[in-house]
This record gives structure tokens, C-alpha cells and sequence, in this order.
């Protein structure tokens, strides 16, 4: 076939074994014209010069990591972004898909799996393994766990709020009132207020979900009235 034809596939990964044995993998479908980066620059070079139509990249190439590899691509053309990695944390993966990559694969996917996953991506399906899929749905929970919490939130008080970061903190009454210029008295009260609009039993459950929901990495700010 010629190589104009070809599904042409960029395979962004630093390690040089590992990238060779894919290369070889992938040569003998002759459908596809194999591209190799070993880093971010090579990768950019080829992208600017090649037009690939998928590009395969490691979570850990160098030197700033597959997430922005990705980010970058998506600012720039049309190709399928697909990350694999052998053992990644959630957050990264979570990051690449947000960034614009189309699916997650991992690094121990069979030879037979990694071809079919690529012709997949032809046809317009998005290669999505078990552990992505895991990771999306806890995701997706967790944000929605957070949505209700940030709703419930909205109703604080300036002040309620001021005084439930404290208590996350692990303030007592005593240094909650001396930190605030307020009554002890008046603290109570406004924890009595935070539990009942946040619907939760106790204290050290506002301190959690306060420590969970807010000052977690993706939390929404709230505007307080």
C-alpha cells in the first residue's frame, strides 16, 4: 500500500527497547506508516512535518511528560491522542483525557490487542481499557459526591465558612473565637447553622467533607452571599 494511504502512527516513548519492539509490531500491518519520537521535541518536529493520524504516547515522556505532549497536540491538529502507561495514577490519566487524549491504553496490552485498539481508533472508536473506564466512573462519582456538597455549601455564611476551614484545620471553640475576635457562644452557634445547612451529624464530618470537598485540586469555588 502506499505509504500516502497508510494510517500514519506516531510512537512517542523514551524508552528505546520499548519503542523499537512496538515499531516492529506495527510494521507488519500494511496499513500503517510507523513514526518514532523519543521525546517531546522529536514529537513536535514530526507532528509539524508528518500529520499523523494517531499518536501513541507514554505518560512519562520526556522531559515534561505525555499530559502536556498531549495538550500540545490538541492545540494543533486533528490526531487521535492515545496515552498508555504501566502503572499511572488516576490523576494523571484523568489529566490526559481532559488535556484531549481519546482513550488510555496499558502498557501490557497483548501485540494482537494493540492492533485491534489501533484500527479501532480508525474507525472512530476510542480505546478505552477497564482501568480507564474504573478510573472514569470513581471520577464521575466523585464529582458528583462534590456537586451535592458544593450546593449544600452554598448556603454558608461568609463567616460559617471562615469558621468550618478553621475546624478542618483542627481548631477548638476557644481558638476559633480568639482567631475570629468572636465569642465562643457565637462559634457554637455557627457550627450549629453549618451542620444543619451541610445536613451532616458532627463536627469532625464538616471537618471531612470541608477537607474532602474544598480543598481538593478540582473543587469549584463557591460564591458566598
Amino acid at each position: 500500500m502506499d505509504r500516502l494511504n497508510r494510517t500514519r502512527i506516531l510512537i512517542a516513548d523514551s524508552m528505546t527497547i520499548f519503542r523499537g519492539g512496538v515499531r516492529n509490531l506495527l510494521a507488519r500491518e500494511h496499513d500503517f506508516a510507523v513514526l518514532e519520537a523519543e521525546d517531546f521535541g522529536a514529537l513536535s518536529r514530526l507532528v509539524d512535518r508528518e500529520f499523523p493520524h494517531i499518536a501513541l504516547i507514554d505518560l512519562e515522556l520526556r522531559p515534561f511528560g505525555g499530559v502536556a505532549a498531549v495538550a500540545w497536540i490538541a492545540e494543533r491538529c486533528d490526531c487521535h491522542v492515545i496515552v498508555w502507561s504501566f502503572a499511572p495514577s488516576r490523576e494523571t490519566v484523568l489529566a490526559a483525557v481532559r488535556a484531549g487524549a481519546s482513550g488510555y491504553l496499558h502498557k501490557e496490552i497483548s501485540p494482537t490487542g494493540l492492533v485491534r485498539a489501533l484500527h479501532g481508533v480508525i474507525r472512530g472508536e476510542a480505546p478505552l481499557s477497564r482501568d480507564l473506564a474504573t478510573l472514569m466512573i470513581e471520577a464521575i462519582h466523585g464529582l458528583e459526591e462534590r456537586d451535592r456538597a458544593c450546593e449544600r455549601a452554598a448556603a454558608l455564611s461568609i463567616r460559617e465558612r471562615e469558621v468550618l476551614e478553621l475546624v478542618s484545620q483542627g481548631a477548638r471553640n476557644k481558638q476559633i473565637a480568639s482567631a475570629l475576635t468572636i465569642s465562643e457562644f457565637t462559634v457554637k452557634r455557627h457550627m450549629q447553622n453549618i451542620l444543619h445547612k451541610l445536613e451532616l451529624p458532627s463536627r469532625r464530618a464538616a471537618a471531612a467533607l470541608y477537607r474532602s470537598t474544598f480543598d481538593h485540586p478540582d473543587a469549584a469555588l463557591i460564591q458566598t452571599p
